[in-house]
């Protein structure tokens, strides 16, 4: 039977969840490839660390050279993280002739351009399905299964960690800071999560979807981001009692005038699929032109999820090498990639929750709405709750109907000025059109 060999770059978590599933799921992939795959390198940084005993010591290396120099290795699988050297190894492994696959969003949205078109030019492959939502095969459905199909929009809960956080803020009453706590403890955020509960990573993760959604050209930096660390339970609570579900939205829409392209928290009806998703898990929720809505969910991230995606890159890239064939799916660069203009965020449209920490003191619900009128936010709704010995200040928290982003923050620009404002005002959008509806 004919083998292809391959190396891994990274003996982390998800190296190590990819080595075991070529392990373990040797004969199973060999039945439905109708060859082996070998792993014949294992590049690590650290090669005096020990390694787990299911993985042969032969196998590591710290000399990318000796495995660009091997012969019998046909394909290079980065899954070290970071930047660098992980740029450099990737550009050596194309040049040299090698398909790639990497699960590294970082890299890919910081150098993915420049490293699609190497590949293109190489006439090799580029595939990564790892980079985003662990285990969920989201990217092979934008590449492959909608190739046919008009995207219209993407809302997604793309960040595990972040969504685990608001799940125990919500389910228990935990503070932020409790709920971060206990993520770290349980594994699903980093000693520094900053990636995380900032948006930035969720962003990221945006940036490949919209660019394989849409054809667009999508960078971190164009992507409006905010991330949970402002949130409080009573947020949570009081958005409950609304009928919504906060979460953290990654959300890109296709618009006449353009890309909506935005990373923030979001309140969405309790009957949207989206707010079901509950703990470390991802979804993404799709509405193209043919198909309609399609939601897909599953572990976001995880040793085996992601391990599972990587492999999939890899026996698909196998089947390209036995059959003779690259550049089968579209690559993140041009001629593929459009410019298409961005829409400001400032120009959002939509209802929004607005919670004021004020002095407890007659005329302070009648100033707000009145800068609120002035500024063209009409409100649908009032709550207010009087000052308490654990909170001496009172709270109004208005749900307004549909304003423009822009008309929303003057407003709370000038309403946290007042001499009666004693925190700054809470601010979330709420998504409650039909595109979060429907699964």
């Amino acid at each position: 039977m004919k083998e292809i060999g391959i190396a891994l770059l990274g003996l982390g978590n998800v190296g190590l969840g990819t080595y075991r599933i070529l392990a373990d799921h040797a004969r199973d992939i060999e039945r439905r490839l109708g060859a082996k795959v070998r792993v014949r390198h294992i590049l690590v940084r650290d090669g005096g660390r020990s390694r787990p005993e299911d993985v042969p010591a032969a196998l590591i290396t710290r000399d990318i050279g000796a495995i660009l120099a091997d012969p019998e290795v046909a394909m290079v699988v980065e899954v070290m993280g970071g930047l660098s050297p992980a740029k450099d190894y990737l550009e050596r492994a194309i040049a040299s002739g090698r398909s790639v696959v990497t699960a590294n969003k970082a890299l890919l949205t910081a150098h993915g351009e420049q490293l699609f078109s190497q590949a293109l030019a190489r006439g090799v492959d580029l595939h990564f399905e790892g980079a985003v939502c662990g285990g969920i095969p989201i990217i092979r459905t934008l590449r492959e299964a909608l190739a046919s199909d008009r995207v219209s929009s993407i809302h997604g809960i793309v960040n595990g960690t972040t969504n685990f956080i608001l799940s125990a803020m919500a389910d228990e009453g935990a503070t932020y800071e409790d709920a971060l706590a206990r993520a770290q403890k349980l594994g699903f955020a980093e000693a520094d999560p900053t990636l995380d509960v900032g948006g930035m990573d969720a962003a990221q993760k945006l940036c490949l979807l919209a660019s394989l959604a849409f054809a667009a050209r999508v960078s971190p930096s164009e992507v409006h981001v905010e991330g949970i660390t402002s949130l409080r339970p009573v947020d949570i609570t009081l958005g409950r009692e609304a009928g919504y579900v906060l979460k953290l939205l990654a959300s890109a829409r296709r618009q006449p005038e353009g890309l909506d392209v935005r990373v923030h928290p979001a309140f969405i009806p309790e009957a949207s699929p989206l707010a079901d998703v509950r703990g470390a898990f991802n979804a993404v929720l799709l509405q193209s032109a043919a198909l309609g809505a399609s939601l897909f969910s599953g572990l976001g991230a995880g040793s085996l999820p992601t391990g599972s995606a990587v492999v999939s890159d890899i026996i698909d890239i196998c089947r390209n090498l036995l059959a003779g064939v690259s550049g089968r799916l579209p690559m993140l660069c041009s001629p593929y990639l459009q410019e298409v203009p961005r829409i400001p965020a400032s120009d959002r449209r939509g209802p929004y929750y607005l919670r004021f920490s004020v002095s407890d003191e007659p005329g302070v619900l009648g100033r707000i709405a009145t800068v609120l009128g002035e500024k063209g936010v009409s409100l649908a709704s009032v709550i207010q709750r009087p000052s308490r010995p654990e909170d001496p200040h009172a709270t109004i928290v208005v749900f307004s109907h549909s304003a423009r982003e822009h008309d929303v923050q003057a407003a709370v620009q000038w309403i946290d000025a007042l001499r009666s404002t004693r925190a700054p005002t809470q601010v979330i959008r709420i998504e409650e059109g039909p595109a979060v509806l429907r699964g």
